[in-house]
């Protein structure tokens, strides 16, 4: 009898392919919810997921056959990987897959922002023709504070050695990673100096409103602001005020609190749309780690890892 995967989200069809190829009997169920796989996990042997599901306890104790989680993406935090792990359930990731493309989304949210290529071209489609109010800030010069050196946190700072700046890195977990442009620096060192902040942080509990009212009330230079990991890593309200009260430049987000935006209460709705008619604000819809690239190499090392080629 063929091994059952099943597959929780939209994947690239080499994924799909493959297994088929190998003679799995795969369920592609993209939009299942919580309560459809709670229904079907008994039956599968492997599990394919992205960020929409949480694998929790109550999941994997009915799990009796599963052998694998594979993590299309980065973040395993929705995932109980200690209890997987007692369960000698294996649980691997592909972070390695889309960082080059949320290194380049960062670069794009921060060159845009700087050069106000969002906000006057939303001018000019009104009619208007405003120069002196737009003029840029260059990058060149600056002094650039990266926030978690993992697999995006690095990618961001390879784009940046073609730029004349200063790179200070703080990771409470990383050593070694020190060059001529790069340093290793604490937090209040890159609060006191750096013109630009940028998050590359996973969601633990540690790091759960890891951007909020302190860390900006900390800030000496009104840097830019940007965070292309997880949401709850920024708190929203703390951003609204550091704008409104200058103490940031302008922000970037890839990632809210709570997605897709529908899911926005009344009041935390209010502080959402103050922030996004803020002008120098911009956020996109989770997006930096999805590119075409992106969706193919997530795939391609999910099957690695776990030896299926």
């Amino acid at each position: 009898m063929a091994l059952k995967i099943i597959i929780t989200a939209p994947v690239h069809p080499f994924l799909l392919d493959t297994f088929q190829q190998k003679g799995y009997t795969v369920q592609y169920e993209p939009a299942m919810s919580y309560e459809q796989l709670m229904k079907q996990i008994n039956t599968a042997h492997g599990l394919i997921v992205t960020t929409r599901l949480k694998i929790d306890a109550a999941i994997l104790e009915k799990a009796h056959q599963l052998k694998w989680i594979g993590r299309i993406g980065s973040g395993m935090e929705l995932i109980d990987t200690e209890l997987a792990a007692s369960k000698n359930i294996v649980c691997v990731s592909s972070p390695e897959g889309n960082r080059t493309t949320v290194g380049e989304h960062t670069l794009g949210l921060l060159l845009s922002l700087m050069n106000r290529i969002h906000s006057s071209y939303k001018e000019v489609r009104e009619g208007k023709w405003v120069r002196d109010a737009n003029r840029a800030d260059e990058l060149t010069g600056k002094t650039v504070g990266i926030i978690g050196f993992g697999n995006t946190g690095s990618a961001f700072a390879k784009l940046l050695s073609g730029f004349d700046v200063e790179i200070l890195v703080h990771d409470i977990y990383k050593t070694g990673f020190e060059t001529a442009q790069i340093k290793a620096a604490t937090l209040e060192m890159i609060q006191a100096h750096a013109d630009v902040i940028s998050l590359h942080l996973p969601l633990t509990s540690l790091t759960h409103h890891y951007a909020n009212a302190a860390f900006f009330n900390a800030l000496k230079k009104k840097p830019y602001f940007i965070s292309t990991c997880r949401g709850s890593v920024t708190e929203t309200a703390a951003v609204l005020a550091a704008i409104q009260n200058k103490q940031i430049r302008g922000v970037g987000l890839d990632v809210l609190e709570k997605e897709p935006i529908s899911l926005h209460t009344g009041q935390e709705m209010a502080v959402l749309e103050a922030l996004m008619m803020h002008p120098n604000c911009i956020i996109t819809p989770h997006i930096a780690g999805y590119s075409h690239e992106a969706y193919y190499k997530m795939s391609k090392l999910v099957l690695e890892k776990l030896g299926i080629i």
